[in-house]
């Protein structure tokens, strides 16, 4: 089995009605195989997950194999509990939630911060917003404000705007899901969604609340056009300067600076330019 066998057979056991302890045992096993067969990002993908754990926990992890008993732990981890046991009995408990299982990961993944892990776990982008719309309208987010904002934020990083225009008419606060350190705002502005900035500009959501590094909307914009640079990059701080950003003396110098493709940096630098004309 490869890593996207693996992610494939994860998607599959989560989505089926009652996924069984030998179908997570068999998602452990898996975990092993892959990690074995020497992919050198699914093992370092690994290795970043047990150092989250080990960070919560204080447990030390080896790094050069993995057994089954860690395994178990990491999917343990994954649909939001302590240990393997804890996990086991949650399957095996009758009066345990209704809420599907692909939900009950949704919430463990929103918590860390791993958006694109539901994502795939749906089924893929295709499928991200006609998820979320059914657990809305069948009332699972009903107790999970916090599960709901993040997953706004979610929707933002990974470019579905229908998605966040949906939450916004529910009424979710932009800012509410920031517990990765970034808003949904922020997080367009990272990725240069720039269909999702257009919609956030348009409902006039506020620019200048800042991100767990002090930026603004404008200033993880202008940040990534250097640093994690998009074609959109250059359009996005447009739209923001337009929209009225608040733009820091020093951009312009700065941006001069930079070393990014000179198309992007000419069309940032005529913004910068018409803004400090104003």
């Amino acid at each position: 089995m490869n890593r996207n066998e693996l992610e494939s057979f994860w998607s599959e056991i989560l989505r089926s009605d009652k996924p069984t302890e030998r179908q997570f045992n068999e998602i452990a096993t898996a975990i092993v195989e892959v990690h074995s067969s020497g992919d050198t990002r699914f093992r370092q993908h690994i290795t970043n997950r047990l150092k989250q754990i080990t960070d919560r926990t204080q447990t030390s992890f080896g790094t050069d194999s993995l057994d089954i008993s860690t395994a178990r732990l990491l999917v343990a981890d994954e649909m939001g509990f302590e240990t393997w046991d804890d996990l086991t009995k949650a399957i095996g408990d009758p009066t345990a939630s209704a809420k599907p299982t692909l939900f009950q990961y949704s919430i463990a993944a929103m918590a860390r911060g791993d958006f694109s892990a539901l994502e795939s776990m749906v089924g893929g982008s295709e499928k991200f917003h006609d998820q979320i719309v059914y657990w809305y309208e069948k009332g699972y987010f009903a107790d999970e404000e916090g599960t709901l904002a993040e997953v706004f934020s979610a929707a933002c990083m990974l470019g579905h705007p229908r998605t966040a225009e949906y939450l916004l008419d529910k009424g979710v606060d932009p800012y509410e899901g920031m517990k990765t350190g970034l808003s949904g705002f922020h997080y367009a502005a990272s990725s240069g969604r720039l269909d999702v900035i257009k919609l956030l500009i348009d409902r006039k959501v506020p620019m200048e609340v800042e991100n767990m590094y002090g930026g603004t909307v404008f200033g993880q914009a202008i940040w990534s056009a250097v640093n994690e640079y998009t074609p959109d990059h250059a359009e996005i701080v447009e739209r923001l300067i337009e929209a009225g950003a608040v733009v820091d003396d020093g951009y312009l110098e700065w941006w001069e600076k930079q070393d990014v493709p000179s198309a992007e940096k000419k069309r940032v630098a005529e913004a910068l330019k018409r803004h400090d004309d104003i």
